[in-house]
């Protein structure tokens, strides 16, 4: 193989695992299922590692402006998941769009209620 060929299959793979989907780590397992905020931005993330955005929510609410991607659609399906470290949560469709979530609080119990707190926002998880 020419080096010319090596080089570009070297970029191939890297590219196209940039694409994976990598399951939720087992510390953070407790993201899973289906997150709801005051505004009814929705965020579902599921165990495989992806996540569905639903941007159908009440847009003049303050909390939609910190957590709304303004340049996609109102539906987004099979977005990769990543968290940085203990204090990002990423979302994104590679070579589309990408969010930081900034994770100001873990999925913790309030009585019967899960909540996660990101960017500020509370979230309520549906059951």
């Amino acid at each position: 193989m020419t080096k010319y060929a090596l080089l570009l299959l070297t970029i191939l793979i890297s590219f196209t695992s940039c694409y994976n989907a990598k399951p939720v780590p087992k510390d953070k397992e407790s993201f899973i299922g289906l997150w709801i905020s005051h505004s009814g931005f929705q965020l579902e993330i599921k165990s495989s590692g992806t996540a569905t955005i639903t941007q159908i929510a009440d847009t003049l609410q303050p909390d939609y402006t910190k957590l709304n991607i303004t340049v996609a659609p109102p539906f987004i399906k099979d977005m990769l998941v990543e968290f940085i470290g203990d204090s990002i949560l990423s979302v994104s469709k590679p070579l589309n769009y990408t969010k930081e979530y900034n994770i100001d609080k873990n999925p913790y119990q309030d009585g019967d209620t899960s909540r996660l707190v990101l960017n500020g926002i509370v979230f309520i998880k549906q059951k």
